[in-house]
């Protein structure tokens, strides 16, 4: 009986060993090029070794869903999830984290509104992070259901979205509040209804009238090249004393200055016969100019600026303009013979512009190379995904550099280690920006690769957390090792 009962021990012990192998020691097979193989589960532990797509490894541990224990060679290490397809009863492999859309907003009542600006984005959440469901112009209907922020949430043609409050004019009752987000914010307040605003007539002056229309220009002199005083709203009154061609001189609050006549309404008295001279103290037009280009993609010419103005256009990066002025944060420019605004921030001057006229971007040296950091530099925080080339997937590391260059004509190699023979190689104490850095995984292998933008920083596709970031060149990244590559 003894020996019958330490017979069944001994089994059960052995099935139970036999059973942990069949499910902790498990073969997969790498799905991936160059995956790193790490001394821990996470991408801050070293690199032993980078495994090519077909490599097959030993999986002793799936309790972390994100990063597999396994052994290689002889090492035991980790390799991150996705990048395991498991041979014998597999488990589901992570995805990727990514930016969940918030959920849809409650349909329980809500306000009639239009779209009152052309081309506004209807979003699937309440920022500009969040994809684009369609383009919509000035009169669409919608119906707005709540608030998050400064977005509202509205339904248009059935579909629920969000689209930037400036652009929507409400009307009708109070909206219901939307459904919470996957990060939601303070309970929102009802949308209130738009007031009707009855202008007041001032009856003072040579004839008195009101402003019709809203964000109206209140400039120091009579066109649009002099400088902006201020933005008046529909129904503020004005007394006007004078005309010069099209533009009414006015004065509002005791402040002088001129207001394009297709947006006052006369009420009482007679306009000055005499054309109205420019106050002293108005600025003169800007005579000079100078030549630049749009450094980012899909950027909005507007008619003022503001993101409350009309688009005009969309220009892509390298479009040749002319910078007549500024008005706060905003370039005032020309494009093909049109005026009107693009955010400063998108506009570059030409490294040996002239006075006047347009012209391309310069295709020269190290002008060349701010150019194409300039272009990288749009795509800050764009989705980290393996084997990605375009914005429209997001980028691994190559598949950034691959996308930026090519966009200037330059073909490189598809992955980081065979970027490392690309161009010529540059000594490190000599960077310029647009210089590939291509960093090392272990002692003799390129695993990752980024674009040199100046003062020590390089800006990059780096993980599935961060996406594009810019680093700077010191610590991890210094002491890991790099060669640098000019390709253009």
């Amino acid at each position: 009986m003894r020996k019958h009962f330490f017979r069944t021990l001994v089994f059960a012990a052995l099935f139970c060993i036999l059973l942990t192998v069949s499910v902790f020691a498990e073969e997969a097979e790498v799905t991936g090029n160059d995956v790193n193989f790490r001394s821990g589960p996470g991408t801050d532990y070293a690199i032993y070794d980078c495994l090519s797509r077909g490599t097959v490894v030993t999986v002793t541990d799936r309790s972390d869903s994100e990063w597999y224990s396994v052994t290689f060679d002889g090492h035991s290490g980790f390799i991150y999830a996705s990048y395991l397809s498991v041979a014998a009863a597999p488990a589901q492999v992570a995805a990727p984290p990514s930016v969940e859309a918030p959920a849809a907003p409650a349909q329980t009542g809500g306000s009639a509104g239009t779209v009152n600006a052309m081309y506004v984005r209807f979003r699937s959440g309440p920022s500009t992070d969040h994809s684009i469901l369609g383009e919509y112009n000035s009169g669409t209907a919608l119906t707005v259901t709540g608030t998050s922020g400064e977005w509202y949430a509205v339904v248009i043609g059935g579909e629920s979205g969000y689209m930037y409050a400036d652009y929507v004019t409400l009307g009708g009752s109070a909206p219901a509040a939307p459904a919470a987000t996957s990060a939601p914010a303070a309970t929102p307040a009802p949308v209130a209804a738009p007031q009707i605003v009855t202008p007041t007539v001032v009856q003072t002056g040579s004839a008195s009238g009101y402003i019709r229309g809203d964000y109206v220009y209140f400039r120091s002199g009579p066109s649009s090249y002099y400088a902006i005083y201020d933005f008046l709203d529909d129904g503020t009154p004005v007394t006007i004393t004078g005309k010069a061609d099209d533009w009414y001189a006015v004065t509002v609050d005791g402040v002088s200055g001129y207001v394009s006549a297709d947006y006052v309404v006369t009420q009482g008295g007679s306009v000055p016969d005499e054309p109205a001279a420019a106050p002293a103290s108005a600025a003169a037009p800007q005579t000079s100019t100078v030549s630049g280009y749009i450094t980012g993609n899909d950027v909005r010419f507007r008619s003022g600026p503001s993101t409350r103005h009309d688009i005009l256009g969309e220009f892509n990066y390298g479009q040749a303009l002319t910078i007549t002025g500024s008005s706060g944060e905003w370039k005032a420019v020309i494009i093909n013979g049109q005026s009107g605004y693009v955010y400063g921030q998108y506009v570059a001057e030409d490294s040996a512009s002239g006075s006047s006229g347009s012209s391309t971007p310069s295709t020269g040296g190290s002008a060349k190379g701010q150019q194409i950091v300039d272009f990288a530099m749009q795509y800050l925080g764009y989705n980290y995904i393996w084997g990605g080339t375009s914005p429209e997937t997001g980028f691994d590391c190559s598949g950034f550099t691959t996308y930026v260059f090519g966009h200037f004509g330059i073909s490189l190699n598809r992955v980081a280690c065979d970027q490392a023979r690309n161009g010529k190689a540059v000594d490190n104490s000599a960077l310029q920006p647009g210089d590939l850095l291509c960093f090392y995984s272990s002692s003799d292998y390129i695993g990752h690769v980024g674009i040199y933008i100046g003062n020590n920083r390089f800006i990059h596709s780096s993980t599935y957390t961060t996406g594009v970031i810019i680093s700077e060149l010191s610590g991890y990244y210094d002491t890991r090792g790099f060669i640098a590559r000019r390709v253009i």
